[in-house]
Parts: C-alpha cells; structure tokens; sequence
C-alpha cells in the first residue's frame, strides 16, 4: 500500500480530547501543469498526515479522494484548501466539492476548512535571508478579490516588521503592483539590497513570473515557496481542528 494512501489512516489513529478519532483530512489544491507543483503538494500532505486532490490539471480529484475516504466506512472528513486567499477557489469550488461527495455517499459528513493563508507565515518567508536586505517584496499569485489582496499586503507588512525594512506585495496577475513595480517603488524609498519572497505553496507557472519580474527590477535574493514550512503545517493542523 501506497504512503499516500496510508497517511489518512495515521491520522485518524490519534485521539482527541473526548476521545473521538480525529476525522481524515483531504487537501485541496488548485493543481498546476507544472510538475514541480504536484510534487511540492504531494510532500506537504505527506508531511502532514494527510491526503490530497486537485481541482485541475492533476490526479486525483477531491471528490473522488473523500468518495474512497467514505468507501472505507469513514462518515467523516475535512476538506481544507491549500490555498493562501479565500478567493473563488475556497469560497466556490470547496463548497461544491463536498456538496458532490456527500450526495454521492449518503451519511458522508464533510467539513469545509479556512485556507491556510496567515500572518504566522512571514516567518517562514524572512527565514533565511541574507545579511543586509533592505527590502522586500512579497510575491503572490494576485486575485480580483480586494481582502485576498489585502491579505497579502498584510503579509507583507508583517514580514517587512519582522525584518525591520519596508515592504509590499507584488503580484503575478491580476489587479495590485506587479513584483517588479513594488521593487522600483523600493528603490525609490532608498533600498538598495532588495529580496524577493515568495507567498506561494509551491512552484509552479505564477510563482515563476513574479520572480522573473523581480529579477528583472534588481533584487538580489529570491526564496523558496512555503512547501513544508513547519508553520504551514502548524496552520494545516489548526485549520483541521477549527473546521
């Protein structure tokens, strides 16, 4: 048997306060054509005792994975975005996708979790840098949803705290400051050694154009995507038990 398939059962061994067996939990990711996303998403569950599905693009579909989840007798289980924003994703296709696998298995109860995205996460993104960095950019993907933008503003101003050096968001697309702008807009504050960060799950298409944005406007440093950052998996675990 599979680790991915196993990792559902590891978790539900482990009992509660009132000694209920903890409910299986299914992330659920956007999905990417890229390879390398899967895979980042993939170790995250693993990481975290859990499964995963993907609305698009990858194998499997959530509906399918709380469908096998029910077919083992399980009546019920969370299904938590692995998304940073509540934007369309969290507040459309989660609530569909547990519609879909509770009226395919009567008796199914699925729980619907916040995304994962939080202000404890700037310090995984500033963990690491360089000596010196003077400022910084966080990239995101971007979304048309104003409090998933302002979200990462917040982010990024948290993480500017941390390090004790102005910071701003940059998007890949959608409305808000491209990487490179906020970059420029940096430079004219006065920063001269600029990093870019990026608040994003996990490589793929996005996360790639806002560092190439960055790049191309100077910075000097470009990090890692979250990937299994012990406070994503401290969120993942919190989201879980809030749902």
């Amino acid at each position: 048997m599979s680790d991915q398939a196993t990792e559902p059962d590891r978790a539900s061994e482990t009992a509660g306060a009132d000694s209920r067996p903890v409910r299986p939990v299914v992330l659920i990711a956007h999905g990417s054509p890229d390879p390398r996303s899967p895979e980042a998403v993939r170790a995250i569950a693993r990481a975290a005792g859990a499964d995963v599905g993907f609305l698009e693009f990858n194998e499997p579909h959530p509906v399918e994975v709380l469908r096998g989840i029910a077919d083992t007798g399980i009546s019920a289980a969370v299904a938590l975005p692995l998304l940073l924003t509540d934007a369309y994703h969290s507040r459309t296709d989660l609530p569909e996708v547990a519609k879909r696998a509770e009226e395919s298995r009567p008796g199914l109860v699925v729980a619907v979790a916040r995304p994962v995205g939080d202000l404890t996460l700037a310090n995984a993104l500033v963990r690491g840098l360089p000596f010196g960095i003077d400022g910084l950019v966080v990239c995101a993907a971007g979304t048309r949803v104003d409090e998933g933008r302002a979200h990462v503003a917040a982010v990024a101003a948290e993480a500017g705290r941390l390090l004790g050096v102005p910071a701003g968001p940059g998007f890949a697309s959608g409305p808000g400051p491209r990487a490179g702008e906020t970059v420029e807009a940096l430079k004219a504050q006065g920063a001269q050694r600029i990093a870019a960060v990026c608040y994003f799950i996990a490589p793929g298409l996005l996360c790639d154009t806002a560092i190439e944005s960055a790049r191309e406007a100077g910075v000097v440093h470009v990090g890692e995507p979250l990937g299994t950052a012990p406070e994503l998996l401290d969120l993942i675990a919190k989201r879980a038990a809030e749902a």
